[in-house]
């Protein structure tokens, strides 16, 4: 207290008043705060509970209204006298009947999504017979919700999307028992109705958009449409509100976040302690003006010092006055002139050995390359010799030009890689060259998915590995040779698989080395290596006498 006593004593007589102005404004305000605060959180919180109530009950009512009326067009339809007449008919065998049920089917089946927006496609299963909606196709797997639905007495809800590919839409599909009088399994009929769940997701993202809010549809376990579900939100951060839906005993859930609905509340606070702010701060004008003087010329070193730490090389100080602080602002200068030059020197010796770098590279490359396509080229003009000299002149005219597409596509303007497209029809350019050669040593089969056409890989990886299965794999057959390449995607990488039904052979260590160090294996992976690093990793399997395999991987993320 003495110490306290003595400090106040010490004190000049405005900062006196500074201090005991900005305690009493700083008491006033907590006070003012605190009852203000109350009485608004009271109201705001009876005003979010009337619209979240609201909110949420009124698209309950929404969804349940239109889930409604689908079910209702769709049990009108299944009761109809027409579509009653099929289920007698023997669909399975019988074309005659399966024609009529198709003609009486299709219609009622096309006219439902005609009737409801909400129905994206329709179709119905008659015994072992299925029949769909002109137009709009139903293009998924239903196999295991028709083993679903016939657990369910009537009506069978899916509790997930599936994405159907006949009409680009995610769909809910509802499973429906049609009725019949003479109901047996010979004559057992379902009606499947596909609800466009990217509709009722876009009418619920369109509440969520004028109520800053989060809808979704759940069943207390997942969610179905609307997103990430959390069952156990913090209330203290979010407000959340359900209301049933009754025909199918799901759930609409709304999401609001506190932070939302309380910004009015907020801001006001804000308001609050802005204005206490402008007063504390005029209290203390005078004392801030006088220190000013001193720390902002700091400040602006300060400043200038976080830029060149941040990489702004250019920083200086334009401080000017020959007292302490302009003195350190001139030393800075000096300083950050010395380290930028310095800098600049290192980066231009960097850029220098990276380019040497590549260089290397480029040209270990264009060895390994030119390395590869001389190899069979020989052996291929050395066949076009044979042929020539048998009369064999359509055999030589395919093998020159087999051999032109292979060097052009070898060549490819001087690019070290191509497209998988090309590299897969520069390897069956050399298939069909070595068919000519050896028409009844092998069969060959190139399977690819249509999304990894457009990947770029290092030009002929794969050649020499087909060359491998024929010289090597095939040595001691003359015919029933089978060679696969097959790509796939798979776990971010792309795998090219090379597969011959040969000789193959013990994979003994010793023997593993060779497989792997052999002149066309080694220069595989050594281009690999160069071009890829460690992103790309190749596999060699084998069983004597069955076959031998070879895989290379190459992370996506380098095939661009």
């Amino acid at each position: 207290m003495k110490k306290l006593k003595s400090w106040l004593g010490n004190l000049k007589l405005v900062q006196k008043m500074i201090l005991f102005s900005a305690i009493a404004v700083t008491v006033l305000w907590m006070g003012t705060a605190a009852i203000f605060g109350c009485r608004v959180s009271w109201v705001y919180n009876e005003k979010i509970n009337v619209i979240t109530e609201q909110t949420v009950k009124q698209t309950s009512n929404y969804v349940n209204t239109e889930f409604n009326n689908i079910i209702n067009l769709v049990h009108y339809s299944a009761v109809a006298q027409d579509l009653q007449s099929v289920l007698s008919l023997e669909v399975n065998g019988n074309r005659r009947d399966y024609i009529q049920a198709q003609s009486i089917i299709v219609p009622i089946l096309t006219q439902l999504r005609v009737q409801n927006s909400y129905i994206d496609s329709t179709g119905m299963k008659l015994n072992e017979s299925w029949f769909y909606g002109d137009n709009y196709p139903m293009n998924y797997n239903v196999n295991d919700l028709m083993e679903e639905a016939r657990t369910s007495p009537l009506i069978y809800w899916s509790k997930e999307t599936i994405y159907n590919s006949g009409t680009g839409n995610n769909v809910l599909p509802v499973i429906l028992r049609v009725p019949n009088a003479q109901f047996s399994l010979k004559n057992e009929a379902y009606m499947v109705i596909n609800i466009n769940a990217d509709r009722l997701e876009s009418y619920l993202e369109e509440l969520e958009k004028s109520l800053n809010c989060h809808l979704l549809i759940q069943d207390g376990e997942q969610v179905i449409i609307g997103g990430d579900w959390d069952s156990k939100w913090d209330e203290s951060n979010y407000i959340v509100n359900d209301s049933p839906i009754n025909i199918n005993g799901w759930t609409i859930t709304c999401i609001m976040d506190r932070d939302v609905l309380y910004q009015d509340y907020y801001d006001t606070i804000r308001w609050m302690v802005a204005l206490s702010a402008v007063l504390l701060l005029l209290y203390c004008g005078a004392d801030v003006c006088i220190a000013k003087t001193v720390t902002e010329p700091l400040r602006v070193l300060t400043h200038q010092a976080e830029q060149f730490e941040n990489g702004d090389f250019s920083a200086r100080s334009n401080i000017d006055g020959n007292d302490e602080v302009g003195q350190l602002g001139k030393s800075f200068n000096s300083m950050c002139t010395q380290i930028e030059e310095y800098i600049e020197m290192l980066e231009a010796e960097k850029q220098e050995i990276a380019r040497i770098e590549e260089a290397k590279r480029k040209e270990q490359m264009r060895v390994l390359q030119a390395q590869i396509n001389p190899h069979f080229i020989y052996n291929t003009l050395d066949s076009l010799y044979w042929f020539s000299l048998s009369d064999k002149k359509e055999e030589a005219g395919r093998l020159v030009l087999n051999l032109s597409r292979m060097l052009k596509i070898g060549l490819s303007k001087g690019s070290d890689s191509i497209p998988v497209e090309r590299e897969l029809e520069h390897v069956k350019n050399y298939l069909e060259l070595e068919k000519i050669i050896f028409p009844d040593k092998f069969t060959y089969e190139i399977s690819c998915p249509p999304e990894a056409l457009h990947y770029r890989i290092v030009k002929v990886i794969l050649q020499p590995l087909v060359e491998n299965c024929i010289v090597h794999g095939f040595q001691n057959i003359d015919s029933q040779g089978k060679i696969l390449v097959k790509v796939e995607i798979r776990d971010g990488n792309m795998v090219f698989r090379v597969e011959d039904n040969g000789c193959g052979f013990t994979f003994s260590e010793k023997q593993k080395k060779e497989a792997h160090n052999g002149y066309a294996m080694l220069n595989v992976q050594k281009r690999l290596e160069l071009y890829y690093g460690n992103d790309a990793k190749t596999r060699i399997e084998s069983v004597p006498y069955e076959k031998t395999a070879i895989e290379i991987s190459i992370a996506l993320k380098r095939m661009g």
